[in-house]
C-alpha cells in the first residue's frame, strides 16, 4: 500500500511541475459583465483549440517501451526527453548496484550459517535450557502457558534421510511424525544427532525460509555452535530474543540484505513510474495537440467558480 501511494504521489508531483508550462493553456476571456444576485443560473465561458497530430498512440507506446522517447522524436520536446531517459538510465544502475549488494549480503549470511549451524547440535541441545531454574527458559516456552515448546512445534525445517531400508525419506521439523522420530532415535542424547545425520545421509532442504528460520527464530537457536554463550537481547518489538555472537554475526549480516533488497524494490516503483509518467506525459501531449481533444476554462461568476477542464478522445 505505502508504494501504491508512493507511486501516486510520486505522478502527481512529476506532472504538476511538467505540465504547467507545455500543456495547459487558456485564451483570455472578456470580463463577465455584472449580473444580477437574484439571477442563479450558471454561465460558462468557454475557450478551445485544436491542431491536427495523429501520433498519439505511437507516443504513448514509445514511451512505454523507452521513457522519454517519444519526448524527444515525436513531441519535440527534447529537453524533457532527455530527463526521462535520464531517469531511466539511474533507475537500472540503482537496481543492478542494490541487486548486487543484497545478493552478496545474501550467500555471506548463508555461507555464515553453513559453517556454523547444524542440525545436530539443534537436536542434541534443544531441551538444554529445560529447567526451571534456567534464566533463559522463558525464551524457548509458550508465552501463554509457560510450557517448554517442544522440538516439532512452531516453524518447520525440512530435511530429507534415508531410512533403515535405504529409502529415501522426506521429513518437516514441525510435524507430529518428527515428534516421534526424534523419540524414536534418542536424537536428544549426545552424539545420537551427529552419527545418525552422517549414517543416514541427512541433507537440510536449504530454502531461503530455512536460512531466515535458523538466523531470526529462538526455535532453532540450539544450532549455533556457540549456543552456550547465550545472551538475551530485546528486539525492535519490544520481544526478548536468544543469541550469541555467532547468530548475531549471521543476522546483521541478513539485516543488511534485507535492507537492500528493500531500496532495490523502490528503485523498481520508481523505474516503473518513470514509465507511467513518460505515458501519460506523451499521450497527453500529443492528443492536446490533435483535433480529438480541447482545453476549456469555464466561470461561474453567481457562486465565484472558476474550473479547467481537459476532454481527450482516445479513438
Amino acid at each position: 500500500m505505502k508504494k501504491i501511494i508512493f507511486l501516486i504521489f510520486y505522478t502527481f508531483l512529476f506532472s504538476s511541475v511538467q505540465y504547467y508550462d507545455n500543456l495547459f493553456f487558456v485564451s483570455s476571456i472578456n470580463a463577465v459583465d455584472s449580473l444580477a444576485l437574484e439571477d442563479y443560473s450558471e454561465i460558462e465561458v468557454s475557450n478551445q483549440k485544436y491542431i491536427n497530430n495523429p501520433n498519439k498512440i505511437k507516443a504513448m507506446l514509445g514511451s512505454g517501451i523507452l521513457p522519454g522517447y517519444s519526448q524527444y522524436f515525436i513531441n519535440n520536446q527534447k529537453t524533457k526527453g532527455i530527463i526521462f531517459l535520464g531517469f531511466e538510465i539511474l533507475g537500472w544502475a540503482g537496481y543492478m548496484y542494490y541487486t548486487n549488494k543484497a545478493e552478496k549480503f545474501k550467500f555471506d549470511y548463508q555461507d555464515y550459517a553453513d559453517q556454523h549451524w547444524s542440525f545436530s547440535n539443534w537436536c542434541d541441545h534443544y531441551y538444554d535450557y529445560d529447567t526451571s531454574d534456567n534464566p533463559f527458559r522463558d525464551l524457548f516456552s509458550n508465552q501463554e502457558s509457560g510450557e517448554y515448546s517442544a522440538i516439532n512445534s512452531g516453524h518447520g525445517l525440512e530435511f530429507y534421510y534415508d531410512d533403515e531400508d535405504g529409502i529415501r525419506r522426506y521429513m518437516k521439523t514441525n510435524s507430529s511424525n518428527f515428534g516421534e522420530f526424534y523419540n524414536q532415535h534418542d536424537l536428544d542424547e549426545d552424539g545420537n544427532a551427529e552419527l545418525f545425520v552422517e549414517s543416514r545421509n541427512l541433507i537440510m532442504y536449504k530454502t531461503h525460509d530455512f536460512y531466515e528460520e535458523v538466523v531470526k527464530y529462538d526455535q532453532f537457536f540450539t544450532g549455533w555452535d556457540d549456543q552456550e554463550e547465550i545472551q538475551r537481547i530485546t528486539n525492535d518489538w519490544g520481544a526478548d530474543n536468544a543469541t550469541s555472537p555467532n547468530k548475531t554475526y549471521a543476522k546483521n549480516i541478513y539485516d543488511k540484505a534485507v535492507e537492500n533488497y528493500q531500496i532495490q524494490d523502490w528503485v523498481v516503483i520508481s523505474i516503473y513510474a518513470n514509465h507511467v509518467i513518460s505515458m501519460i506525459d506523451a499521450l497527453i501531449v500529443s492528443t492536446i495537440s490533435s483535433d480529438t481533444a480541447s482545453l476549456s476554462y469555464n466561470y461561474n461568476p453567481t457562486i465565484d467558480f472558476h474550473q479547467a477542464e481537459i476532454i481527450i478522445k482516445l479513438n
